[in-house]
């Protein structure tokens, strides 16, 4: 027995021993790989431990699922940054977001959803002597040529053509400046407040300027429209060229659009004061992420790497659903003794992990309300917020009608009905 019993402790020490040494070999092998790979010396354990699972035939489940790790945002040479995800304006990354800087032909994101708002796309444009020879990047229009509103936004978006700015704004404003005045205040309205445009193509003057922060806002906004969309995510586009006998073939300038995952827009812009600017956009997992980089060399590189931080970081996580039900309202002197309440719209809220345990909703609804009552009544809003960062406000509706169930009302129904019968009415 004392014999087994030595014997048994001996080989127990030994495999103590071994074991030991090969977790320090693998360990110190994954440690060797850090500086190469830029994994943390916790990432470093999970692929140890991943390794040790795999050889044991089990744990392909974690494999499959590692966990999640957050990365530290990435430098970046632009010389002002924001992401934001589109729908809830929630910024996830910024570097000087409210300096004021020139924008260069970024400026035609407002040009182009002004139109869209203001025009008809069918409309047929005729380009007056202002909008030819414009000085910068052209499609070459000619006085007096003629093409749709929507084949101008192509020129506009895709071949950044700054004589389609031009007749762009004298159709929709009447004149430029009047165009110019539009835009101004369409980005008060949208929350833009340090930005001032002084043309709708971005050819430099000290007085047009932006910031990181107003051209999210501006570009996360046209994002919401499905139309822009299509536009500013159009690889290429042909559109006629009068007096020729072929089209224009225009390609977009948004190397992202063929180069990163779920690239769907937005526009470049260069102009020797400015430098490079991009306003970038990307889908992933049902997030609507917009970048803007301004005066950054390595525009596309860096906006991809922003993108793909804000991605890696964030999830979405839907907060209200379209339609959902967030009260009921008492109805008095109605057939239904209350109606529900409902938002129209999705809020959803990019979030880090574990931040949606720190989401507030408030919902604001009045006391009661008399009947009749129309479906789609505006009865009340929905507060979403999240710290000091996010704060939506989406107004609530009716879900249904309820008619009025009274003496008198009831009455009247009766003398229509016997009305309608009697004299087939």
């Amino acid at each position: 027995m004392v014999i087994r019993r030595s014997i048994a402790c001996i080989l127990l020490f030994a495999y103590a021993f071994f074991y030991s040494g090969a977790v320090y070999s693998v360990q110190g092998a994954y440690s060797g790989d850090v500086a190469y790979s830029g994994l943390t010396a916790s990432q470093a354990a999970f692929k140890f431990e991943d390794a040790v699972l795999q050889s044991a035939g089990v744990g392909a489940e974690m494999l499959s699922n590692p966990p999640a790790v957050l990365s530290a945002p990435p430098s970046t040479a632009a010389r002002a940054a924001v992401v934001m995800e589109a729908s809830s304006k929630r910024v996830l990354y910024a570097k000087n977001p409210h300096m004021k800087l020139p924008m260069a032909s970024t400026t035609k994101i407002m040009t182009a959803i002004l139109a869209i708002e203001m025009g008809n796309l069918d409309d047929v444009v005729t380009v007056s002597p202002r909008a030819v020879g414009v000085e910068g990047s052209s499609i070459y229009l000619a006085k007096g040529e003629r093409l749709t509103l929507e084949q101008l936004l192509y020129g506009l978006m895709l071949r950044s053509g700054n004589d389609a700015a031009i007749a762009i704004a004298e159709h929709i404003g009447g004149s430029v400046e009047n165009f110019v005045r539009l835009m101004n205040r369409k980005a008060v309205q949208i929350g833009a407040r340090n930005t001032n445009f002084v043309n709708p193509h971005g050819l430099h003057d000290d007085m047009h300027y932006t910031t990181a922060y107003d051209l999210a806002l501006i570009s996360a906004y046209a994002m919401q429209n499905p139309i822009f969309r299509i536009i500013v995510s159009t690889k290429y586009k042909k559109i006629p060229w009068e007096g020729r006998g072929y089209d224009r073939v225009l390609q977009n300038k948004n190397a992202l659009l063929w180069s990163y995952e779920g690239a769907n827009g937005i526009k470049t812009g260069y102009t020797k004061a400015s430098r490079r600017c991009l306003a970038s956009a990307a889908l992933r997992n049902g997030m609507q992420l917009v970048c803007v980089v301004l005066d950054c060399q390595p525009w596309f590189d860096d906006s991809a790497a922003l993108l793909d931080y804000g991605f890696a970081n964030f999830k979405p996580y839907a907060v209200v659903s379209k339609e959902q039900v967030l009260g009921h309202i008492p109805v008095r002197d109605g057939y239904e003794a209350q109606v529900a309440a409902v938002c129209r719209e999705e809020i959803l809220l990019p979030v880090r992990e574990g931040e949606e345990k720190e989401i507030s909703v408030e919902v604001k609804l009045p006391q009661y309300l008399k009947a009749p009552v129309k479906a789609g009544t505006k009865v009340g809003y929905v507060k979403v917020t999240l710290g000091d960062e996010v704060s939506i406000r989406k107004d609530l509706y009716t879900a249904a009608d309820v008619k009025e169930n009274t003496i008198r009302s009831n009455l009247k129904r009766i003398i229509d009905r016997w009305i309608d019968t009697e004299f087939g009415f």
